[in-house]
């Protein structure tokens, strides 16, 4: 899957702030995370988005049906269903797991469908989706021709508050499993490493480091 046209988009100011990040961690996890943690999680999190996004967008190219006057891409619910399904999603753990159903459970073409999406993915009802709404509005921007519909907004909503939701659970058992009381982005790392495979698993630490040495560099 080429998703280089997205490759520049996990920035500070595409990914998922770190505050956001923060309050997941703190509620599913009970543990403390550090800024560079949050940071990964973010990354790890934009990274999923972005090649859901890219992989969803080729679909509709593909398809022709789903390109608009000018070349946009219009991303329908049963593009995401079909991105979910190729292979390299399918190679990861992380699609085998609860995440799988904020992503699969767009993949008809209600906004029903795409609501109830909407609803798995929701942190016990202390995190709401809304706040990862702007993300994935970025994150469609930062693509180039690439147009969602509202419903599909919601339910991408839903996905990186669940990839975030994952990354943060797994990590914070690499943390138990050290008896460390704070998650760090090492954890996060082995976190990754667990959920992703292949390419998505390489692209996910490839943006997890860049992050932190510009984090580092901008201190």
């Amino acid at each position: 899957m080429a998703s280089s046209a997205l490759a520049s988009t996990s920035q500070a100011q595409v990914r998922p702030a770190v505050s956001q990040v923060k309050q997941v961690v703190q509620e599913r996890t009970r543990r403390r995370a550090d800024k560079a943690a949050c940071i990964a999680i973010a990354e790890a999190a934009q990274a999923l988005l972005v090649a859901l996004v890219s992989c969803a967008a080729e679909e509709a190219r593909r398809g022709g049906a789903g390109v608009r006057r000018g070349g946009a891409a219009r991303i329908l619910p049963w593009h995401i269903g079909k991105a979910v399904q190729s292979a390299e999603f399918r190679s990861s753990p992380f699609f085998t797991k609860t995440t799988a159903r904020a992503a699969e459970g767009t993949s008809g073409s209600t906004v029903k469908e795409a609501r109830r999406a909407a609803r798995a993915a929701r942190l016990d009802g202390h995190v709401k989706v809304n706040p990862f709404r702007s993300l994935v509005k970025r994150t469609a921007r930062a693509h180039g021709n690439v147009a969602l519909t509202a419903p599909l907004v919601v339910a991408l909503s839903a996905f990186a508050l669940e990839a975030v939701n994952q990354v943060a659970d797994t990590a914070g058992e690499a943390a138990a499993k050290r008896d460390a009381t704070t998650i760090t982005a090492d954890h996060v790392r082995t976190a990754v490493t667990d959920l992703l495979a292949g390419d998505l698993q390489a692209r996910a630490l490839a943006a997890i480091d860049a992050a932190l040495v510009a984090e580092a560099v901008g201190e």
